[in-house]
């Protein structure tokens, strides 16, 4: 029935939009259009408020149906009417009945609707009423306070799922689409009402003109068809400007205050570069969207971009805004990745294209646009001018993949195929970046696998075959099989990239996979064995289709070191010739898991890196320096042979290692986890880290380098050297605010959290007095760090002191000549002290020994 009706919208809409194909919606009435006319008026003084008088167009999508009922909340209903042609079929004795405290407003008809499949009848639902605006950005429609010759206000919408209904009466089902029909008021200078000269819709305006006491209506073309939350509404006294594409006529608007507007300049050209790179990843001259692409830049506290919209989205003023006495390395990352982001979920397919491409998973775009969005932030950064250059996500690989793999070892954590049809807007807030993360991380897994080039021609190639059209995961990964897969780039047994993500997609977690090097025989067999990887349990057996990518220390007879191409499911087993040396899985770290190695191989590598690490490649000392502290924090490798690993990192130079080493760090914290860590080990492994981090920060902490990569390096080494409390550290922020307080100089923006962090420590009260957008979030990332931190603390127990304190690795590595049985098991898991493995029998005695001399 649902096609039918489906066939019947189709007709009486005036877009060429199709319909999803979906199961029928458990709705009797179905909305076909919006028509909304709205006169705001922002007031100086007093509450804002709007009047508003919407038809919609609907159809019936059931037999006698005799109440409608709309969703609406905090709405002040004045009058309701129901036509059929020009009659009015309302119950006049009861003609509506509102309920606030649900939101539901039921509509009572004195005849019933005929059913649209039947009779092809429509009718008109006219609702008149008003709204009080308010400053809550939660409650879908707000009022925001503005600098700009003085204080004005400006009108906005978040409409996200259950938020419609605070704008207008609507029939709120996500999933219902229907075309929208603005026709705004703009009010005139009077006495205690503000004037506005902005105003956009999700449409393009069509006419203006002036009516009677000099209100200037304008009126919007009908829009494509849309769901809800991809509506949009924004209402000042704001100016803009403006950057185009080179080769199509896109063009991004960026909306502000009059006296900030050169602030915009950097994003703006930032996402002229992106645009640009996106149409030549693209090879096809084809505009994102039909109209432009308004950022209206809003000052409150907004959680990014609005992730359906595509020509009229808002974002939290200091994320549009860039300020270099202001704007830090990490805000600027965070502005120019949600950007890139939303310019790539726009490429991928929005409302606004002149042929529509729909996603059936909208998780899995949300995980290509993820994904692209890191690939062209990495071209930027590097100033690659054109993408036949293109260098490999890399270090943002790294870091998303650590991201993901923080939160998605949980039981509790669904596998990303649960999530299905499931629109983009309705991922729960806590799996939204897992989501995002895990899903690009599993795609660079693949990219890694079967090429760079392949990968992306693949990609590239696929989405444009289905402009217009449906995009689903299964279509994809067949398309990429018949792309992709060849002779030589064919696993081993049989494996392909559509199985490899089919395997990760059906699965959560991730897997930690054991190496076992047999080295009493020759050529060496290494036995891999995979479990699933978690914190607070016992390893339970999984079987994710892992490919198997490694490199050998002593190369020189090695069979298939270069390009091993093979996947394991649950055990896997084969011959290397090792020569003595280590093996190291996962090349370039792209793999989504984690490896433990047998102790014996453990203490080559360790060895190796304390000698000389740069013979191993950064992104793999960055994958094992995260892999030891995980691995530590999960109970599975014990303290000592952690601390042996790690002891090289005083000698570490590269960004990614001390980034992996840094998130590796904040492991050992998870709640639960099976180290057992309490404050006596905690203070140890601070101890430990503080004697690693001091030589970098030492080197770094007064260079003037402004590069990106070297302003970020700094901030993170700042950040975590004050994290382990290193005194020179906590001294240096603590003079630098004395500093700033008596006007010696600006606090450094890149440092400025992390000082925040360190009064917050002593001064409960710090941070009072009046903050700018940029330091208010920093200040509140702060807040959050030491509340985070002191509930840590709180949670663990005290302990009782070690006395073997930790220290730094003399352990002798192991000669490659000599080997032991026992060197070649397993790790086993450590009974106390969080895996530390405990000489007892030796403390106890020297114990007894100090107490007896005492005594005498």
């Amino acid at each position: 029935m649902f096609l039918k009706v489906a066939l019947a919208l189709c007709l009486v809409t005036s877009t060429t939009a199709f319909f999803i194909e979906e199961e029928c919606l458990n709705y009797t009435v179905y909305p076909v259009q919006y028509e909304l006319t709205i006169i705001p008026y922002v007031l100086y003084e007093g509450r804002s408020y709007y009047d508003c008088e919407t038809i919609i167009t609907v159809i019936a999508n059931a037999p006698n149906v005799q109440i409608i009922e709309l969703d609406a909340k905090d709405l002040d209903i004045k009058t309701v009417n129901v036509y059929y042609n020009d009659r009015d079929i309302i119950n006049k004795f009861r003609p509506f009945e509102y309920n606030g405290k649900v939101g539901k407003l039921y509509i009572y008809l004195r005849e019933a609707l005929q059913q649209y499949s039947i009779s092809k009848i429509q009718y008109n639902i006219k609702i008149s009423f008003s709204k009080q605006v308010e400053s809550d950005s939660s409650s879908g429609i707000f009022i925001a306070p503005y600098e700009d010759g003085g204080t004005k206000h400006l009108f906005a919408t978040r409409l996200s799922p259950n938020k419609a209904r605070y704008f207008f009466p609507c029939f709120e089902n996500p999933r219902f689409e229907a075309v929208f029909k603005f026709r705004v008021y703009q009010v005139p200078n009077r006495k205690g009402v503000q004037y506005a000269n902005t105003s956009l819709v999700i449409a393009k305006e069509q006419t203006r003109h002036k009516v009677r006491d000099d209100y200037v209506i304008i009126e919007y073309i009908p829009s494509s068809q849309v769901a809800l939350h991809q509506v949009g509404f924004h209402y000042s006294q704001f100016g803009f400007r403006q950057v185009s594409a080179k080769n199509t006529n896109d063009t991004i608007i960026v909306w502000g205050p009059n006296n900030k507007l050169k602030y915009y300049d950097f994003i703006l050209i930032f996402g002229e570069k992106i645009m640009n790179m996106i149409h030549e990843y693209a090879s096809v001259n084809r505009p994102l969207v039909y109209g432009p692409i308004n950022i209206v830049a809003v000052p409150l506290r907004l959680d990014g971009y609005e992730v359906g919209s595509w020509n009229l989205l808002t974002n939290r003023e200091n994320r549009l805004t860039y300020i270099p006495e202001f704007t830090s390395i990490k805000q600027e990352e965070h502005m120019t990745f949600e950007l890139a982001q939303q310019l790539c979920r726009i490429w991928l397919g929005n409302p606004g294209e002149i042929e529509r491409t729909r996603w059936y998973e909208e998780w899995f775009k949300e995980g290509v646009s993820t994904y692209l969005a890191y690939y062209f932030l990495t071209q930027y950064e590097q100033g690659i001018q054109t993408l036949r250059h293109r260098i490999p996500i890399g270090i943002h690989g790294l870091q998303m993949k650590n991201i993901a793999m923080s939160q998605d070892w949980h039981h509790s954590t669904p596998a990303l195929i649960t999530f299905n049809r499931t629109l983009a807007v309705e991922i729960p807030a806590r799996y939204k970046e897992l989501v995002q993360m895990k899903t690009a991380s599993i795609l660079w897994m693949i990219e890694n696998w079967i090429g760079s080039d392949k990968f992306h021609m693949a990609l590239v190639r696929y989405i444009n075959t289905r402009r217009g059209h449906y995009i689903s995961l299964k279509d994809f990964m067949t398309n990429l099989d018949h792309d992709t897969v060849e002779c030589l780039h064919q696993f081993f047994n049989g494996s392909t990239a559509s199985k490899v993500l089919d395997s990760w997609f059906h699965q959560p977690g991730y897997p930690v996979i054991h190496v076992n090097v047999l080295r009493d025989r020759t050529p060496n067999a290494v036995q891999l064995k995979q479990h699933k990887f978690s914190f607070v349990r016992e390893d339970r057996d999984s079987h994710y289709l892992i490919p198997i990518s490694y490199m050998v220390q002593n190369n020189q007879n090695c069979f298939n070191c270069y390009q091993p191409r093979f996947t394991i499911d649950q055990t896997y087993t084969f011959e290397e010739n090792l020569n003595g040396g280590w093996i190291i899985l996962n090349t370039n770290a792209s793999g989504y898991y984690r490896v433990n190695y047998d102790t014996f191989t453990w203490k080559l590598i360790a060895k190796t890196l304390k000698e000389a690490h740069l013979s191993i490649n950064e992104l793999n000392r960055a994958q094992m320096v995260n892999d030891v502290f995980a691995l530590y924090a999960a109970g599975v490798m014990n303290q000592s042979l952690a601390v042996e690993i790690l002891d090289y990192l005083d000698q570490e130079l590269s960004p990614v290692v001390w980034d992996s080493a840094i998130s590796g760090f904040d492991l050992i914290k998870t709640p639960g986890a099976s180290c057992n860590i309490n404050k006596y080990l905690y203070k140890d492994w601070q101890e430990f880290m503080q004697a690693k981090v001091a030589p970098m920060y030492n080197q770094i902490a007064t260079e003037i380098e402004q590069q990106s990569v070297s302003r970020m390096f700094r901030s993170h080494i700042i950040s975590f050297a004050c994290a382990v409390d290193l005194q020179p550290c906590l001294n240096q922020l603590r003079q630098s605010y004395d500093n700033y307080i008596h006007r010696k100089h600006r606090l450094d923006p890149d440092t400025r959290e992390t000082c925040y962090e360190v009064l917050y420590r002593s001064d409960a009260n710090f941070g009072r007095q009046g903050f700018n957008a940029f330091e208010v979030e920093d200040k509140v990332s702060a807040e959050r760090k030491i509340r985070k931190e002191k509930q840590f603390l709180y949670q663990i127990p005290m302990g009782s002191p070690v006395l073997d304190r930790l220290v730094m690795s003399t352990t002798n590595a192991p000669d490659s000549t000599t080997e032991k049985k026992e060197d070649t098991e397993q790790p086993t898991v450590p009974a106390t002290h969080g895996g530390a493995t405990q000489n007892f029998a030796p403390n106890v005695l020297a114990l007894l020994f100090f107490i007896l001399c005492s005594m005498r």
